[in-house]
């Protein structure tokens, strides 16, 4: 998955460098709209000369009491994960001891983003919060562990197993899978997918991208979460090269369909469009999915003017966006293909996960005119599922 600081550059790109710089130093009393230096940080992620990077470290460094100035110090934290500038890690060193938990959260990050291995300082410091930390922050540092790779022979990371939590369990077991190659609760980690807290299935897809077991996959394609965070796993623990089984059910991950979904619980079945929309923008994706997979036993008179009623007053919604042009490419409605063709050149970020499922539209309603838009979709797009949909569409469009 694309990070949100990347897919949301182009909302922010109308503000230049030089402006973000002075925004970013400026006293926050002085500013009519606070939330600008939160923008500005963002803008200055995307950046690379050095008054760049130190604006960023400037606003980075110490605690601060004002909520605005916080939310741009933790934000200016990220950014410096973008930069990956080695000279910055004396920043994000301070950072981890921080009174503030979003800003340590986004330190750790910032780490994870660097890529490189941390010398005995920061794994000290690291341990230190998995020991004592709270349960957000236990998880964040194991996950560093995890993703950089770093064994931890004090076994600290182990003795969390036992925790009750399953964002921090978790968490554990997939280090334990990863870095030590001790495959014995596996089962632990696919259980964790059928818990009816989504949070918990979220973290658990998560957890099982972390463990880089590729048996797991059919496992993650199949659960009722967000298809983004699903596909960022799935690509995570399977080679470059796929096997043929591999290949099919990513495609199938891509294409999801409700109707292929595991569900943790039984929703009251929608008895007019109202019920079904209610499910449809609802936060907790496996709702979404239950209204969506509703449809299709809806009789077949009557449901392209419903899906299109559905379109034109919640479509904004970037859930209910989303899973229209599923529907509309897995129903093929080819009544509404331009619906399919203005999702796949919609700019807006927020609407990204559509631009998947308008692709597969593109296939499913045989809109061989939308081949060349597809191309360049796939040329321009750095986000691995877009443009792993683009190659596979291209090859039968």
């Amino acid at each position: 998955m694309v990070p949100n600081s990347q897919r949301f550059d182009t909302l922010f790109s109308w503000m230049d460098e030089q402006q973000a710089i002075r925004l970013l130093s400026q006293n926050i009393s002085t500013l009519d709209n606070p939330g600008i230096k939160y923008i500005a940080a963002t803008r200055l992620g995307a950046c690379s000369s050095r008054d760049s990077l130190d604006a960023l470290v400037l606003a980075a460094t110490g605690d601060r009491e004002n909520i605005f100035d916080s939310i741009t110090r933790r934000k200016s934290i990220e950014a410096l994960g973008r930069r990956r500038d080695l000279s910055t890690l004396p920043t994000i060193y301070d950072a981890m001891s921080s009174s503030d938990e979003h800003t340590v959260v986004n330190a750790v990050d910032t780490l994870i983003n660097f890529g490189v291995p941390l010398d005995s300082q920061f794994k000290s410091s690291l341990l230190k919060i998995i020991q004592d930390g709270s349960d957000v922050l236990k998880r964040v540092a194991i996950q560093c562990f995890s993703r950089l790779e770093m064994h931890d022979s004090n076994g600290i990371i182990s003795k969390q197993q036992s925790n009750p939590n399953i964002l921090v369990n978790g968490a554990s077991i997939a280090y334990s899978i990863r870095v030590e190659g001790d495959k014995s609760k596996l089962q632990t980690l696919t259980d964790h997918l059928e818990n009816t807290n989504v949070i918990y299935r979220r973290s658990s897809v998560i957890d099982i991208g972390d463990a880089g077991e590729p048996s797991l996959l059919s496992n993650i394609a199949k659960v009722a979460v967000s298809m983004p965070l699903r596909a960022k796993s799935a690509f995570k623990i399977t080679p470059k090269i796929k096997t043929e089984s591999q290949r099919s059910l990513i495609n199938q991950m891509l294409q999801d369909d409700s109707r292929h979904l595991c569900f943790t619980q039984s929703v009251d079945v929608p008895v007019d469009l109202k019920e079904v929309c209610d499910l449809l923008r609802h936060r907790d994706e496996e709702r979404q999915y239950s209204g969506a997979k509703t449809l299709f036993t809806w009789p077949v008179a009557g449901l392209t003017e419903a899906i299109n009623s559905i379109w034109e007053n919640h479509g904004s919604d970037y859930g209910v966006h989303y899973q229209v042009n599923c529907l509309i490419s897995q129903l093929g409605l080819t009544e509404l293909s331009f619906i399919t063709k203005e999702s796949l050149s919609e700019p807006a970020p927020q609407y990204a996960k559509s631009k998947i499922a308008a692709t597969w539209g593109c296939l499913n309603l045989g809109l061989s005119e939308c081949r060349s838009e597809i191309e360049n979709l796939f040329m321009m797009s750095s986000w691995e599922p877009l443009r792993w949909t683009c190659a596979e569409v291209l090859r039968k469009l």
